[in-house]
């Protein structure tokens, strides 16, 4: 009698820790989790960048550029069929190498500029009734409104807005403060040189860059990234008071069933 009071004790606690578990599970789970999807667009951006305060340094990426004999680029306005050459920059510091075949080619060498802003103004079809959110770079530079680096293309790598997400496709809007990031044309595109690249920066090796601020008007971003948390509602999650019940019902079917051998 007394191993089987035990054992019909035992069980109890057994069930009662498994509640226990249960309920704490649940409530330690939201049934929401949050999920991100990603909104394609495009966008104009203005503002100054300037090189960080706390890092005022060109960065040691490089940027490799091909140019003629005389340390001249070239960009394309025309068409591939049409070319149409004009020249974009002539760096003192070309290099020559030689190629696989023996031919040469001359290639001049840059530092990229990471830089901040303080004052940017971000513009998009589908940004509505908001504005950039200020953020603090690397710990350091608090007020930062976007921050980004100059490579062979203008790239936006950060920024945060507060305001509305129009999703083109579905037309379904979006409120609240989002993670953004783009770029703008490549310095070999026929529009490249309306997006800052190392050429305004005059940062060629081994040659001393002294611009360390630009101003930007409505340069044109063709590719931005907002990133929308969305809640989803996790439906494989049985209901709380299903799972409850059924514990309980297991619990009272074992005691039973044990007082039944018991009597017996």
């Amino acid at each position: 009698m007394k191993a089987t009071l035990s054992g019909a004790k035992l069980g109890s606690v057994i069930v009662s820790s498994s509640l226990t578990a249960a309920i704490i599970g649940l409530s330690s789970s939201s049934a929401f989790a949050a999920q991100f999807i990603t909104i394609k667009t495009t966008g104009t951006l203005s503002g100054t960048i300037e090189l960080p305060r706390n890092n005022p340094n060109f960065n040691n990426s490089i940027t490799r550029i091909d140019t003629d004999d005389t340390g001249t680029y070239y960009r394309n306005l025309g068409t591939k069929n049409n070319p149409n050459y004009v020249p974009v920059y002539k760096s003192d510091y070309f290099q020559v190498g030689t190629r696989s075949d023996g031919s040469l080619h001359y290639f001049v060498d840059f530092k990229g500029i990471p830089f901040v802003s303080f004052d940017g103004v971000l513009t998009s079809p589908i940004l509505t009734g908001g504005e950039l959110t200020p953020f603090v770079y690397q710990g350091q530079l608090p007020g930062t409104t976007f921050q980004g680096v100059v490579q062979d293309e203008f790239n936006f790598i950060k920024a945060f807005y507060t305001g509305t997400v129009t999703d083109p496709d579905t037309k379904k809007q979006y409120q609240g403060t989002f993670e953004i990031n783009g770029y703008g044309e490549r310095y070999s595109n026929r529009n490249g040189g309306l997006t800052p690249t190392v050429f305004d920066f005059q940062s060629d090796i081994p040659g001393s860059p002294t611009i360390t601020s630009l101003t930007l008007t409505n340069i044109p971003l063709v590719n931005l990234n907002i990133k929308v948390p969305i809640p989803v509602n996790e439906t494989s999650i049985p209901e709380p008071a299903s799972i409850l019940g059924t514990l309980i019902a297991a619990a009272f079917g074992t005691i039973l069933k044990r007082k039944r051998l018991t009597d017996e």
